[in-house]
């Protein structure tokens, strides 16, 4: 998984296969994607990866190991009971606003993944649909920052609930499809 240890090889492996997005978006939609109950199990992601990012055109050989390998992170960390689920975003060592626009790209590409595969609205929890109506605020978040501690805290608290509420919509809708499996009762 070297390419996308980094997030700025990440972006690198994105741009020089002109596949114009930021590599916290890719990871967004693959969190929307799965928390909203796409078998973990399934490829068929990298076919609605290749709609949205690549015009439908299938992936070369690299973008496939890149696209299979963030595939791979995201269900390894929202798999896990111990909450270790983490947004792909740059390090904190750069600035306010570029974790912010990776963010907001992050959130974006959730809201894109999770429509993407929910068909019914109606009959999310009142938590799940929070959650979106939430996100939808975050997406259109100011991402001009003044590089203060405060606006630090702030970004960090908008991350950690971004966190959170993927892992919460998770539980609620992907998990659902792997505990659905049918159960072989023997009856006497």
């Amino acid at each position: 998984m070297n390419q996308i240890e980094d997030y700025q090889e990440a972006q690198q492996v994105l741009e020089q296969n002109e596949v114009h997005i930021m590599p916290s978006e890719v990871h967004g939609v693959i969190s929307g994607l799965l928390a909203c109950g796409l078998e973990i199990q399934s490829d068929e992601y990298l076919q609605i990866l290749s709609d949205i990012f690549n015009e439908g055109q299938k992936f070369n050989c690299e973008l496939k190991t890149f696209f299979s390998d963030f595939y791979k992170l995201v269900t390894a960390n929202l798999d896990k009971d111990d909450l270790s689920f983490e947004l792909y975003l740059p390090h904190e060592d750069e600035s306010q606003s570029d974790q912010a626009n990776a963010l907001v790209a992050w959130v974006s590409g959730f809201l894109l993944g999770f429509g993407l595969k929910q068909k019914n609205y109606g009959k999310l929890s009142a938590d799940v649909k929070e959650v979106i109506t939430d996100f939808t605020e975050i997406s259109k978040l100011d991402t001009h920052f003044d590089e203060t501690e405060d606006d630090a805290q702030a970004l960090h608290e908008i991350i950690e609930y971004a966190r959170i509420s993927t892992i919460l919509c998770f539980s609620e809708l992907g998990k659902s499809n792997k505990s659905a499996a049918p159960q072989s009762k023997t009856l006497h």
